[in-house]
C-alpha cells in the first residue's frame, strides 16, 4: 500500500514578505531599480557641472547602499531574522538608514580630499537629505513587497479550494460498484474482500489528502490499488499493460493525477464493449521532464451514448496540473477511429 503522502503543495520557500535577496534573479532586478533610482535622483539634484559625471557619482553611492543593504538582508534571511513581518520591516529600515548615513559621510570626505563639493550644501542638509529619500524610498518598498506578499496569498489560497474541490471527486458508480463487490467476496473469499477495502480506503485517503503530493512510484501503487479493485468486478474483460522502467523516476506530483485518468479509460473504454478491452500505461523518462501516457480503446457512440463526460477527468487533470506546476506541465489528447490516449509531460524541476 502507497505510503502518507509527505509535501504539500503550497509550502512557501521564503516565509517572510520579503523576496529573498539570496536568489540571483532578485539580485539582478535589484541592480537595474537602484540604477533607475540613481538617474532619477541624479537629474533632480543636479544643478552645476557635468551631467555625466553627477549621474556617475550618484550611481556609485546609491550602488554602495543598495548592495549593501541587499547583502544585509540576505544574511539576515538565512540567520532566520526575517520570517517574522516587524522584525523584517524593523530591520530592513535600520540596515537601509546606517548604510545610507555610512556611505554619505564616506562620499562626503571623498569628495572634499578631491575638491569635487560643488553643491555649497552643509553636511547636515546633505545626510537629512539621503535620510528622508532612503526613509522614503525603503517605505514604498516595503509597502510594495508587503502587498505584493498578500496577493500572492489571497491567489495561493484560492488556487489551492480550487484544487482540494478538483481533487476530491470520485464518481459515485465507482464507490457502489466496488461496495457490491466487497460484499459478494465477504462470505467465500473474506482475504481478498479485506484486501479490496485496504485499497479502497488507500484511494479515499489519497482522495481526501488535497493539498499533499505524492511520489510517482506512490502514485502508481495507487492506480494499481484501483485496477485490482475494478479486476474484481470485469475479471478477465480488463487487461492492464505496465510499460515503466524498473526504477522509477524521482518526481512529485499531485496525488490522484493518473488514477482518475485510468478509471476515465476503464469506465468508457473498456467497460462498454462486451468482450472488454486492454489498457496500456507507460512511462518515459526525459531530461528535462517526464513523459506519461495512458492510452485505451475508443468506443464508438453506439457503445458509449449513455456514458457522457469523458471530457470530465481530462480537463480535470488539465486543470490541476495547470495550478500546481503553473503552467509548466502539459496535457495532449489524441483520438483515432479505435484507440484514446492522454499524455502528459510534467516538468522534472519543484512544485509551485
Amino acid at each position: 500500500m502507497p505510503n502518507k503522502p509527505e509535501k504539500n503543495i503550497s509550502e512557501a520557500k521564503n516565509p517572510g514578505y520579503l523576496p529573498n535577496f539570496c536568489d540571483s534573479e532578485v539580485f539582478l532586478r535589484l541592480l537595474l531599480v537602484i540604477e533607475l533610482i540613481a538617474i532619477v535622483f541624479s537629474l533632480v539634484s543636479f544643478s552645476s557641472g557635468s551631467l555625466l559625471v553627477h549621474i556617475a557619482l550618484i550611481s556609485v553611492i546609491v550602488l554602495w547602499v543598495g548592495l549593501s543593504v541587499a547583502l544585509l538582508l540576505c544574511w539576515f534571511s538565512r540567520m532566520r531574522w526575517l520570517e517574522s513581518h516587524v522584525s523584517a520591516s524593523i530591520i530592513a529600515i535600520a540596515a537601509t538608514l546606517s548604510m545610507t548615513l555610512l556611505v554619505s559621510l564616506l562620499s562626503i570626505s571623498a569628495e572634499s580630499i578631491m575638491q569635487l563639493d560643488q553643491s555649497g550644501h552643509d553636511v547636515t542638509y546633505i545626510l537629512l537629505r539621503n535620510l528622508t529619500v532612503a526613509a522614503i524610498l525603503v517605505g514604498m518598498a516595503l509597502r510594495y513587497f508587503y502587498v505584493q506578499y498578500e496577493s500572492e496569498m489571497i491567489l495561493k489560497v484560492q488556487a489551492q479550494a480550487r484544487l482540494q474541490a478538483l481533487q476530491a471527486r470520485i464518481r459515485p458508480h465507482f464507490l457502489f460498484n466496488s461496495m457490491n463487490t466487497i460484499a459478494s467476496l465477504t462470505h467465500d473469499q473474506p482475504d481478498l474482500a479485506e484486501h479490496a477495502i485496504e485499497n479502497l480506503s488507500d484511494l479515499f485517503r489519497a482522495s481526501l489528502s488535497a493539498e499533499a503530493s505524492i511520489s510517482l512510484q506512490q502514485e502508481l501503487e495507487l492506480t494499481r490499488s484501483y485496477v485490482d479493485l475494478e479486476a474484481l468486478r470485469l475479471g478477465d474483460r480488463l487487461s492492464v499493460n505496465w510499460h515503466t522502467p524498473e526504477i522509477k523516476p524521482d518526481l512529485n506530483l499531485p496525488a490522484l493525477t493518473l488514477q482518475p485518468l485510468v478509471e476515465n479509460a476503464i469506465y468508457h473504454g473498456v467497460e462498454p464493449l462486451p468482450q472488454g478491452g486492454s489498457i496500456d500505461v507507460s512511462i518515459q523518462p526525459h531530461e528535462d521532464y517526464i513523459e506519461i501516457s495512458i492510452e485505451n480503446p475508443r468506443v464508438d457512440d453506439t457503445l458509449g451514448r449513455n456514458r457522457k463526460g469523458n471530457q470530465m477527468a481530462v480537463d480535470n487533470i488539465r486543470e490541476r496540473l495547470a495550478i500546481t506546476y503553473a503552467g509548466a506541465a502539459s496535457m495532449q489528447v489524441n483520438e483515432t477511429d479505435t484507440r484514446y490516449k492522454v499524455t502528459l509531460k510534467i516538468p522534472r524541476g519543484e512544485m509551485k
